[in-house]
C-alpha cells in the first residue's frame, strides 16, 4: 500500500494544482447569490450581536433561522471573528472552496483505490468542468453544498479504507472519520446527510467479509454512533427547549416533508427524470457524456462479477440517493451534487481500463509488425539496430509526443523562418503516425504503444473546457456590491457625521441579496405601503435628497398611474436590480450606470 501511495504522489500534486487550488480563484468576483445572501446574513448577524446559538434569518433582523442546523454558520463566522479571514465575499466563501478542494482529493483517492491514479484524476477533472458544480450554487459559494459534498466523499473514502486496512488503530481512525463526516453533513444540511449511512450499510451487508467485520467491530461502530449523537444532540436539545414544535415544523415538516411531497415552491416541482436530464446536459459540455452510463454499467458488472466491495459502494452511492430524491416533488439540481462523484469515478474507471489495457494490445500488434519486417525486409531490420538509427528514431518519437502536447495546450503549432512556414501541426494523426512508424522501425514498440495511448487519451480529455472554466472563474460581476459601495462613499463625503441612509419603498418581502448589501446603508426608512409624496421629497427636494430603493412595478405605477402628478421632476438616474430600482438623486447619480459608462468612455 505504501508503494502505491508513493507512485501516486505526482498525480496527487497534479490534482492539487490543477483542480483544488483554482477553486480559490475569483472568490470575490461575483455578488452573493440568493441562498448565499441568506446564509451570509446569518453569519453577519452572529458577528454583529454575538448570538451563535440562534442565527438570524434574512430578511429579518430578529427572526431565528431554523431551516438547518447552524454548524456552517459557526465555521464561517469563527475565523472572521478571530481576524484570520476578511469579512467579505472571499472570507464568506473560503470554507466552501476548501471543502470542495479536500473533497476533490478524496475523490482522487477513491479513484486510486478503484483503478489507480488515472481513474481518480479523470474523475476530478470531470467534476471540475461540470459547470453547475462550480458556478451554480456550488462549491465556490457560501451555501451548504460544499460541506455536504465533502461529507459524502470523505465518509465513503474512510469507510472503504476501514474495510481494507488490518491495523486496529487505523481501522478505528477511519471509522471515526466516517462518523465525523456524517456529523459535518448532518449539522449542515440535516437529513440530506442520511443517505451516507444508508449507502454504506447497504454496501456492507451485501458482502459476507464486510458483514463479518461489522459484527466483529460492533463496539467500534457503537462508539462512533455515540460520538455522533454527542456532537449532534446539544444544539437540537437547546433549540427544542427554546422553540418547541416550531423547530420540527420548520426544519422537518416544511423544509423536508413538503419538499418531498407537495413541493414548498411550485417552481421547483419537476418530473422524475429531471436529475438525469440535468446531469446529461452538464456532462455534455465536457464531450464525455456517454462515458458516465458506460462507466456505471462496467462498474456494476465488475462489482457483481468480482464480488467487489469498493465498486459496489460507489455504484450504490450514485443509484440509491438519486432514485430516492427523484421520487420527490421538489427538485433543484444542487440537491444532486453529493452524488456526482460516483458518476465521474465510473467514467474515470473506464478511462483507466483503457490506459491499462490498450498499450498491451497495441504493443502486441506493433511487435508483430516488427517481426514481419524482420522476416521480409531483414536489411531494414538490421539497419534499425544501429545506435544512430535508434537514437534518431527515439528523437522522432519524443518530438511527435511534444507536438501533440503543444497542440493540446496551444492549438496550431507552426515552425518557420521569417515568413516561410516550414511545418504546421494542429491535430494528432500525423504525430501519432510518426511515433508508430519510428517505434516499429527502431523496435521501440513498447514505448510507442504507451505514448500513443496516453496521448490519445489526453487529446480526448476536455482540456479546452478546463481552460474556459478557469477563465470563467475570473469573470467580475458584482453590481450590487459596487452600487452599495459607491453610495456609501458618496454619503461619507457628503455627510459623514449625519448619514442619510436609505429610503426603502417596497412591500414586506425583499430579494435576499439586495437586503444583504443595502441593509448596511443605515439608517433605513422602510415604507411598505405606497407613499409617492415621500419618495418625491427624497428624489427632488434639494434639502432631503436620499438614495431610494423601490420595487420596480411600484415605481412604474408611480410614474404612469394616478399618482404621477405628485412628482416634482423627471426620474433621477437609477440602477435596475432584479425587481427593484435604486434611484440616485443629486450627488448619488455618480453611482448610476450612465455615470459608469461615461467614465469608461472617457
Amino acid at each position: 500500500m505504501r508503494q502505491g501511495l508513493s507512485v501516486s504522489r505526482p498525480w496527487l500534486a497534479l490534482v492539487l494544482v490543477l483542480f483544488c487550488l483554482p477553486l480559490f480563484v475569483g472568490l470575490r468576483s461575483l455578488d452573493l447569490e440568493t441562498d448565499e445572501a441568506i446564509y451570509s446574513f446569518a453569519v453577519d448577524r452572529i458577528l454583529e450581536i454575538g448570538d451563535w446559538l440562534q442565527p438570524k434569518s434574512s430578511p429579518s433582523e430578529t427572526a431565528v433561522f431554523l431551516e438547518k442546523p447552524p454548524l456552517k454558520f459557526w465555521i464561517v463566522a469563527a475565523p472572521i471573528r478571530a481576524g484570520l479571514l476578511p469579512h467579505d465575499e472571499f472570507g464568506l466563501r473560503f470554507w466552501d472552496a476548501l471543502f470542495g478542494g479536500v473533497a476533490f482529493l478524496y475523490v482522487f483517492a477513491i479513484g486510486s483505490l478503484l483503478a489507480g491514479p488515472v481513474c481518480g484524476a479523470v474523475a476530478v477533472m470531470l467534476l471540475f468542468v461540470h459547470w453547475p458544480l462550480l458556478l451554480d450554487h456550488g462549491l465556490r459559494t457560501n451555501n451548504m453544498e460544499g460541506p455536504l459534498f465533502l461529507c459524502y466523499c470523505g465518509g465513503v473514502y474512510h469507510f472503504l479504507r476501514w474495510s481494507a486496512v488490518e491495523a486496529a488503530g487505523r481501522k478505528r481512525a477511519h471509522a471515526v472519520g466516517v462518523g465525523l463526516y456524517f456529523v459535518l453533513g448532518f449539522m449542515t444540511k440535516f437529513v440530506a446527510a442520511l443517505f451516507l449511512p444508508v449507502v454504506l450499510a447497504f454496501g456492507a451487508v451485501l458482502f459476507r467479509s464486510t458483514r463479518m467485520k461489522l459484527v466483529a467491530e460492533w463496539r467500534t461502530w457503537l462508539s462512533v454512533k455515540a460520538l455522533a449523537i454527542a456532537l449532534i444532540a446539544p444544539w437540537f436539545i437547546y433549540a427544542y427547549v427554546q422553540f418547541g414544535r416550531e423547530l420540527w415544523e420548520t426544519m422537518f415538516a416544511a423544509h423536508v416533508y413538503e419538499r418531498m411531497t407537495v413541493g414548498l415552491n411550485q417552481a421547483h416541482v419537476h418530473p422524475w427524470h429531471y436529475y438525469l436530464g440535468m446531469m446529461a446536459e452538464g456532462f455534455e459540455r465536457s464531450g464525455l457524456r456517454y462515458l458516465v452510463p458506460i462507466g456505471m454499467f462496467v462498474l456494476l458488472v465488475q462489482s457483481v462479477r468480482r464480488r467487489w466491495f469498493e465498486g459496489a459502494v460507489v455504484v450504490l452511492w450514485a443509484i440509491v440517493p438519486l432514485a430516492i430524491i427523484s421520487a420527490g416533488s421538489s427538485k433543484l439540481y444542487h440537491y444532486a451534487y453529493p452524488f456526482l462523484p460516483p458518476l465521474t469515478l465510473a467514467a474515470g474507471y473506464v478511462v483507466a481500463l483503457i490506459v491499462m489495457l490498450a498499450p498491451v494490445v497495441l504493443r502486441r500488434i506493433l511487435e508483430r509488425v516488427e517481426d514481419a519486417i524482420a522476416r521480409f525486409v531483414p536489411a531494414l531490420a538490421t539497419m534499425a539496430t544501429r545506435p544512430v538509427v535508434r537514437g534518431a528514431g527515439t528523437i522522432l518519437i519524443w518530438l511527435g509526443a511534444a507536438l501533440i502536447v503543444a497542440a493540446l495546450f496551444f492549438g496550431v503549432v507552426r515552425i518557420g523562418v521569417g515568413n516561410v512556414q516550414l511545418f504546421k501541426s494542429s491535430g494528432i494523426l500525423r504525430p501519432l503516425a510518426a511515433i508508430v512508424i519510428a517505434g516499429v522501425l527502431t523496435r521501440r514498440s513498447a514505448l510507442a504503444a504507451t505514448l500513443v495511448v496516453l496521448l490519445t487519451v489526453a487529446w480526448w480529455m476536455p482540456v479546452s473546457v478546463y481552460e474556459s472554466t478557469i477563465r470563467q472563474l475570473r469573470v467580475e460581476k458584482h453590481p450590487l456590491r459596487d452600487a452599495w459601495n459607491c453610495v456609501r462613499q458618496v454619503e461619507a463625503r457628503a455627510s459623514a457625521s449625519n448619514p442619510v441612509g436609505l429610503y426603502v419603498d417596497t412591500d414586506s418581502s425583499m430579494w435576499h441579496p439586495i437586503y444583504y448589501y443595502f441593509r448596511r446603508l443605515q439608517p433605513w426608512t422602510r415604507q411598505t405601503t405606497p407613499a409617492p409624496e415621500t419618495l418625491d421629497r427624497n428624489l427632488h427636494d434639494a434639502g432631503q435628497l436620499r438614495p431610494s430603493l423601490v420595487q420596480e412595478n411600484r415605481y412604474r405605477d408611480y410614474l404612469h398611474g394616478p399618482e404621477a402628478s405628485r412628482f416634482s421632476g423627471p426620474s433621477p438616474p437609477m440602477i435596475s436590480m432584479f425587481e427593484y430600482v435604486l434611484l440616485l438623486p443629486g450627488p448619488y447619480s455618480s453611482c448610476s450606470n450612465e455615470a459608469a459608462l461615461r467614465t469608461a468612455g472617457s
